[in-house]
């Protein structure tokens, strides 16, 4: 009788346990809530930044299409997702060109399908933080398209970075996982790492004129992944590597050999800087690079190099005739000197002994400084 007492007891502390859990759990969802932002006025929020602030650990903020002007800071743990999930239609643009378009500082935060642009540093920038996720979107025109620093574990995946100074610049960065990217047409590298390792770099689409910083040490990265059975980034039959294209259409994959036609490159391919991408994928499906490519705009790189090409040239006219100025009044200041100094010497010399003589010197050094001056 006492036996079936106790375990009477147990299983009504476990039921009650199960409840209390039940309740708990029911009343953390419930207080998860759902933001809207909008440009319009049928949202909660007209600004992404005002719906941020607003916001509490775990609630998502919903972002409809158009352009929002400014600069955000994510510091809390929340999920941002604009609403049609393109990022051609909803945009952010640096409001401070000077800071960073999107800063994330908080751990397991999400961003996804936005276009961001007009920032003169890094289009989204995260540091110290962890399990963050940053997919589907589309960064250009920034000195770094996604930045991290000091921070590990977080997922970059399925960005289309183009057209910035460097793609993705990891420092101190350590285990994060970088799938399934396009990053291509950038004025430097795709990618770039320093002081990072343990990371999984693979089915990623590299076209620049440098893929990967030859300066950095990038031997203890991973570039693939085991050979899995799946669709790959250019349509191949395997995820592995990635794909190694370049400007001039003489990539290791673009020239690679597939001999036995599984849609991976049959020899390994040698990183810049250390490291091994041991499947590297290849053009099994040619229309698909193509398709890929038509969501690339190459022109637009073509005349940001030309932009450059002026710039710099520019700087350097400048910068020459500046020299020449220089360089004229640093010569007329010592022709000065110098006619002072022969007038001295000629007046002196007049006083200590007069003569015919002194007269010929006087037009020899008269008709050395005219021609001076006049040459």
């Amino acid at each position: 009788m006492r036996r079936i007492k106790r375990q009477n007891f147990r299983a009504f502390k476990l039921t009650a346990l199960a409840i209390t859990l039940a309740v708990l759990f029911t009343c953390s969802a419930s207080s998860a809530a759902n933001l809207r932002v909008s440009s319009a006025t049928e949202g909660d929020y007209i600004s992404i930044q005002a719906a941020i602030d607003e916001a509490e650990t775990g609630d998502t903020i919903f972002v409809s299409p158009g352009t929002y002007v400014e600069n955000l800071k994510i510091n809390k743990q929340v999920y941002i997702w604009s609403e049609s999930r393109k990022p051609e239609e909803t945009v952010i643009r640096a409001a401070d060109p000077t800071k960073s378009a999107v800063e994330i500082s908080v751990d397991r935060a999400s961003f996804s399908g936005f276009a961001i642009e007009g920032s003169e540093k890094a289009g989204i920038l995260l540091t110290g933080v962890k399990s963050c996720y940053i997919n589907n979107n589309r960064v250009q025109g920034a000195e770094y398209g996604i930045l991290l620093k000091g921070s590990d574990s977080n997922t970059i995946s399925n960005n289309l970075i183009t057209l910035d100074e460097k793609g993705i610049r990891l420092e101190s960065s350590n285990s994060n996982d970088i799938i399934d990217n396009t990053i291509a047409y950038n004025y430097g590298p795709g990618i770039s790492l320093e002081a990072s390792s343990k990371n999984y770099i693979y089915n990623n689409y590299f076209k620049n004129a440098e893929n990967v910083e030859e300066k950095a040490a990038n031997a203890e990265n991973l570039w693939q992944s085991p050979l899995k059975a799946k669709q790959n980034i250019v349509r191949g039959p395997y995820i592995g590597g990635n794909f190694w294209a370049d400007l001039e259409g003489k990539g290791y994959s673009e020239t690679g050999m597939d001999e036995n036609s599984n849609g991976i490159c049959d020899t390994a391919y040698n990183i810049t800087g250390g490291g091994t991408d041991n499947y590297p994928l290849f053009p099994k499906v040619p229309n698909a690079v193509k398709v890929l490519e038509s969501n690339l705009n190459a022109s637009a790189y073509e005349q940001g190099l030309d932009d450059m090409v002026k710039v710099t040239s520019s700087k350097t006219t400048v910068n020459k005739t500046d020299e020449a100025a220089e360089s004229a009044a640093k010569n007329a200041t010592n022709e000065n000197a110098t006619d002072e100094n022969a007038t001295n010497e000629e007046g002196s010399r007049e006083k200590e002994s007069p003569g015919p003589g002194l007269g010929i010197l006087g037009l020899t050094m008269g008709a050395a400084y005219f021609l001076k001056r006049n040459r």
